[in-house]
């Protein structure tokens, strides 16, 4: 009879141990301790001109000055979050079409409503 009970007694001593190990190891139990992972950091996605959106226009860049560009003969503004690439996909940044009495052919995509006179996207071909 007690090797019964001492049995019943190891028996139910590593139950608890088993059940407090899995509660220590638990998600709630690292969320609450100061266990911190490495966040996995990702770059962030750069945004690129859709090609394929209908009213291109194309034409010849004479002049840009900050966000404003002349494109055969009119002046158009950029809009605040406009996307600029090469003939290649790369993004340009302002002060790599900022000239005055160049010939930059252009392709690029007017706003819609409000915004009919600004540029929402631009692709710069440069002379090789």
């Amino acid at each position: 009879m007690t090797g019964k009970i001492a049995r019943m007694l190891g028996a139910s001593f590593v139950g608890i141990l088993v059940g407090a190990a899995a509660l220590l190891w638990s998600p709630a139990a690292q969320a609450q301790s100061t266990f911190s992972p490495v966040p996995q950091v990702q770059p962030p996605q750069t945004a690129k001109i859709d090609r394929s959106l209908p009213g291109s226009r194309r034409g010849m860049l004479t002049k840009a000055q900050g966000k404003t560009v002349w494109i055969d003969g009119a002046m158009y503004l950029l809009t605040p979050d406009a996307l600029v690439e090469d003939k290649f996909g790369s993004p340009l940044p302002t002060q790599a079409y900022q000239a005055d009495g160049v010939e930059y052919r252009v392709q690029y995509w007017l706003g819609t409503d409000h915004a009919d006179r600004q540029i929402t996207q631009m692709i710069i071909s440069f002379p090789e």
